[in-house]
């Protein structure tokens, strides 16, 4: 059936047939790709790896966390504060619709959610806060601004839902025992009362009015 073809109908239909092929295999580069591809350059050697010629440089950013939780304090937590701060401004700046395919990439995602759960671990410590007032720890003004900005980017991005099941679960593995004193001493003995998830809320970080908060 090929020889009774004509030569340029042939060519033409094996061109047609190539074409249609390539773009059912290949997705169209979109504006979010392009964009992706901006963000990802500003945030090499951060959250993503950084390529120096043929090498690739881990990202900084689990080292950064694990400096943060040993340390527990302004210094050690200074750069991933900084990295974080960074990585909200290049959400931000990025088209409003390409936030949700942004938030499917594992390195975003684990960076919005961590953070999140770090800080107010941090703000929580060792051992339940002793009331509402003392939640925050040793967070400054600027930290506490930097939880409502990274738990307004996960409801965007990620939606009410997803945030209500995410902090139901942080929550959960928050210390959740007040060890409460038992008189008279000596000996010293120490009782258990575990905290409810109303008191969990009121004494964790979750808990916070984020519109006072306001970059």
């Amino acid at each position: 059936m090929l020889d009774r073809i004509p030569r340029p109908v042939l060519v033409f239909l094996v061109l047609a047939v190539g074409i249609f092929l390539f773009f059912q295999i290949q997705q169209p580069h979109s504006v979010c790709d392009s964009q992706f591809d901006i963000f990802r350059e500003s945030e090499a050697g951060r959250i993503f790896p950084r390529k120096i010629k043929t090498a690739e440089r881990a990202a900084v950013y689990p080292r950064l966390v694990n400096d943060c939780k040993i340390g527990n304090s302004p210094g050690a937590c200074y750069e991933l504060f900084s990295l974080l701060r960074k990585l909200i401004v290049d959400l931000k700046a990025a088209p409003q619709e390409c936030l949700v395919p942004f938030g499917e990439k594992p390195e975003i995602r684990k960076a919005l959610i961590e953070g999140v759960e770090l800080i107010v671990q941090l703000a929580w410590g060792d051992r339940p806060p002793e009331n509402s007032s003392n939640k925050f720890s040793w967070l400054e003004i600027s930290d506490l601004s930097l939880f409502c900005q990274l738990k307004g980017l996960n409801l965007q991005i990620f939606g009410e839902g997803q945030w209500e099941k995410f902090r139901l679960r942080a929550s959960a593995n928050l210390p959740g025992e007040v060890a409460l004193p038992i008189a008279p001493p000596p000996p010293v003995r120490k009782a258990s009362e575990v905290l409810s998830p109303e008191e969990i809320w009121v004494r964790s970080l979750f808990s916070l009015r984020c519109e006072n908060y306001a970059p």
